[in-house]
């Protein structure tokens, strides 16, 4: 029987990684994190129990091994790169297949990484399952697609098991300050009228603590192939947004402009196959994980 004793995490200081480290330190699991060297958010780190800090910058992940001698499972979640820039996107997938190399030399069975819902592109009126047609729209999209091809192919050489999650919207304490939810915060603690959309796109947000807790599942019950990551709770936007309102300022004005930007992209995730292998689904409603954020002090 399988038992997951010791990860690495890349991207280990990011929003998503340190809720993924977080969750796997208090399931008792050593994590060795891999973080940029000079990292500005390498004092996140500071005080926890239960892990090594391993300052490396990706391109030389190679020498790893220098540092770690056995794993169990490999999380990847560094990425990094403007979103259409290929140049830069590209760079990415030749560190993520080293990494991969590095995970099967250092004994992981396990190669967990974390795509995105940009693999899709433009999706209208369906929900998203594992099974869309992918069509990319973006270099980042594009590149984290060509990276899972070549990792699928990768990992039957190299006899590890590839587990690709397709990341949707996920929100939470510590999330980055250009997202929506935290555009929205500001604009409301500032007494400001935020500019938005008519909100008609259909949306889907998932609490950080219930993607980590996805995440951790998935190299536990060491559960191979590619998952849609996401809460399955499909709205417009514009229901969304009035909650925040109501949990933030609910006296807060707002208004919705049809013309401001075009509404194309729909979130709409199927995510029966990970709820149904995992037996997981969110434990935190949207308005709760807002008012979780409301009584937080953190800022990525």
């Amino acid at each position: 029987m399988f038992l997951m004793e010791t990860a690495v995490v890349t991207g280990g200081t990011g929003f998503l990684g340190f809720g993924l480290l977080s969750e796997l330190v208090r399931k008792g699991i050593f994590v060795y994190v891999v973080v940029r060297e000079n990292s500005k958010r390498l004092k996140r780190l500071h005080g926890i129990e239960g892990i090594q800090i391993i300052e490396m910058d990706m391109k030389n992940i190679s020498n790893l091994g220098s540092y770690v001698k056995n794993i169990d499972v490999f999380y990847h979640l560094a990425w990094e790169g403007e979103r259409n820039d290929f140049s830069g996107q590209m760079k990415n997938i030749g560190q993520t297949v080293e990494a991969m190399q590095v995970a099967s030399q250092l004994g992981a069975k396990q190669f967990i990484v974390t795509g995105s819902q940009a693999e899709y592109g433009i999706i209208c009126n369906e929900k998203i399952n594992e099974n869309t047609p992918t069509n990319p729209n973006t270099a980042y999209g594009a590149c984290k697609l060509a990276c899972y091809q070549i990792l699928s192919c990768l990992a039957k050489q190299i006899g590890i098991s590839l587990t690709w999650v397709r990341v949707f919207s996920v929100y939470g304490e510590g999330d980055n300050p250009n997202t929506l939810i935290s555009y929205l915060f500001k604009c409301f603690s500032d007494g400001k009228t935020p500019e938005l959309t008519s909100g008609e796109q259909f949306w889907d947000f998932l609490y950080l603590n219930d993607a980590a807790n996805a995440l951790y599942l998935l190299g536990e019950q060491k559960k191979e192939g590619l998952y849609n990551l996401a809460s399955g709770d499909n709205r417009p936007l514009k229901e969304f947004i009035l909650e925040v309102r109501e949990v933030i300022s609910p006296d807060s004005n707002l208004i919705f402009n049809a013309n401001l930007g075009k509404e194309v992209v729909q979130l709409r995730a199927d995510v029966g196959k990970v709820q149904r292998e995992l037996n997981w689904k969110p434990q935190t409603c949207f308005n709760e994980g807002i008012s979780n954020i409301k009584t937080s002090s953190f800022i990525l």
